[in-house]
């Protein structure tokens, strides 16, 4: 009986779940710097503000060392590539969900992200695993579309932002 009764609950879960929408995980933005040192990016100060707030209710700020393991960074010719980690149990990632500035003390230069276009998309629990697109964003009054580029050394693909010393 329980040979029976078994498969067929497993086959009522497979059809119910497969019917189920669930919402889309959000993509974050990757920093490409071009042009710099690596002893230019020692350290890098990222501020995260509320969004839309024109970058004046400043709400985290998180200062991170080059030589941590909160970054990952990879370089290729003269583009250094950083993946902003976790950092005292928060994500630092550039997300959607506010309005950001990276700076870069050795330089003294500050680069501003806002309006992350990112709409929220739904897949079937079938494939759980999505991403909502980034379609722009404004980095320094320029409105910029990302691209979706693989960077292995980093582990996977990333929507990236050239910032240019």
């Amino acid at each position: 009986m329980l040979k029976i009764i078994l498969p067929v609950f497993a086959g009522m879960f497979l059809v119910t779940s497969c019917n189920t929408s669930v919402p889309c995980a959000n993509q974050y933005i990757t920093p490409a710097f071009i042009g710099f040192k690596l002893s230019d990016l020692d350290s890098i100060t990222v501020r995260r503000f509320k969004k839309d707030g024109a970058f004046l209710q400043l709400i985290d700020t998180a200062t991170i060392s080059l030589d941590t393991n909160f970054l990952k960074s990879t370089s290729t010719n003269d583009t250094t590539f950083v993946k902003l980690n976790s950092i005292s149990g928060q994500e630092k990632y550039v997300f959607p969900d506010h309005d950001w500035q990276i700076y870069i003390p050795a330089k003294n230069m500050t680069f501003s992200i806002s309006n992350i276009i990112s709409p929220q998309t739904e897949s079937s629990c079938f494939k759980c695993s999505c991403w909502n697109p980034i379609n722009s964003f404004v980095q320094n009054s320029q409105t910029l579309i990302p691209q979706l580029r693989k960077i292995p050394s980093l582990g996977g693909d990333f929507y990236i932002t050239y910032i240019r010393r």
